[in-house]
């Protein structure tokens, strides 16, 4: 048996491809979260002002948001969606990790698949013909950014469920 994954309906054949890859990704790991993670453990940190499961599936939020309509079209975000991801609070480069809201994961899966299906609609738009743009003092082209888009949420939730393993061995006993 050969397992692969069917292109999305809809979209141009590589965009729906990576966009089933992409879906196929965020199934694993969210599926290795066995557990109904309450908020408690959502807003847990490895070490303190580090990262959190909540601060990381608000960043993956932005990334999406940020790739798939500011970079690649253009489209400024509404400031109440930008607040409501806490987009301004989160810098992964200077590891600036907000205080994220107190909810269970099932709350932040539901933000995220909002996003999401807003992502899947969003690239609808999109060129079929992969026109390159500019990024910095390179050049991307519309499959390269789906296919960071993956890889960023591959690398994050891995991380996640890392963080959620050490939760359970560390976690409690501290909380």
């Amino acid at each position: 048996m050969v397992k692969d994954v069917a292109p999305l309906p809809g979209f141009p054949e590589a965009y729906g491809r990576l966009l089933a890859v992409l879906q196929d990704t965020t199934a694993d790991w969210r599926g290795e979260l066995w557990d109904d993670i309450g908020a408690e453990v959502v807003s847990w940190r490895v070490r303190p002002g580090g990262q959190s499961i909540g601060a990381i599936l608000l960043h993956m939020m932005v990334v999406e948001l940020y790739w798939f309509e500011e970079f690649v079209l253009g489209c400024d975000i509404p400031d109440e969606l930008r607040a409501s991801v806490m987009w301004d609070e989160i810098d992964v480069d200077a590891g600036k990790w907000p205080e994220a809201p107190s909810q269970p994961i099932t709350w932040y899966f539901e933000r995220y698949d909002e996003i999401r299906a807003r992502s899947l609609e969003t690239i609808k738009s999109w060129p079929a013909d992969d026109p390159v743009k500019d990024f910095y003092d390179q050049k991307v082209s519309l499959t390269w950014v789906l296919g960071h888009v993956i890889q960023h949420e591959a690398y994050h939730g891995g991380q996640i469920v890392m963080i959620y393993d050490l939760w359970k061995c560390w976690g409690r006993s501290s909380g």
